[in-house]
């Protein structure tokens, strides 16, 4: 399993190029933004990365696919972050910045009894959660990581364990 992410802050790209990945309206440039991202890193990994020739996007039951490509990956974003997962199986990826917030009561919405309640757990679980309903389907598989500077990272699905992190720049893929 793969992982590649942008940072959208530090990613010179024209704007109208971008917005030729929208293949759908936005209520909000933000969203929109975001959305064209995650269809510029998609297609940019399908073509440079997979060598994949048609990369051409559908979406099935709310979740994107490659129309003409068994190759599955799935799509998140938060803040300045925008990444995609790719696997041979189906699989379910979310990310969310760490921000400050109300543990405790938000834990109590999920009945959590436990007395550890920090700001990794509750994103641990909550980018576990979200990329299980991405997953639509129940993960043999369940990979959580920090990303750059607090951000929490989860990647589910029916994979082996091993995984690797890569960042788009200007001069292409790194390995982190």
């Amino acid at each position: 399993m793969k992982i590649f992410y942008i940072d959208t802050e530090k990613y010179l790209i024209d704007i109208d190029f971008l917005k030729s990945f929208a293949d759908r309206k936005f209520l909000s440039e933000e969203k929109e933004k975001q959305h064209c991202f995650g269809r510029f890193l998609v297609k940019s990994v399908a073509k440079d990365f997979y060598k994949l020739c048609d990369f051409q996007i559908e979406t099935v039951n709310k979740k994107p696919r490659f129309k003409n490509n068994k190759l599955q990956f799935s799509i998140s974003h938060s803040e300045n972050i925008v990444l995609a997962a790719f696997d041979e199986n189906p699989i379910g990826a979310d990310i969310e910045f760490m921000k400050e917030r109300n543990f405790k009561e938000l834990f109590a919405r999920y009945n959590y009894k436990g007395e550890n309640i920090s700001k990794e757990l509750f994103y641990r679980f909550w980018t576990q959660y979200e990329a299980g309903i991405k997953l639509q389907g129940s993960p043999k598989t369940k990979i959580t990581t920090e990303l750059e500077n607090n951000f929490m990272l989860s990647v589910v699905g029916n994979f082996d364990e091993t995984y690797e992190i890569y960042k788009l720049t200007q001069s292409g893929f790194s390995c982190v």
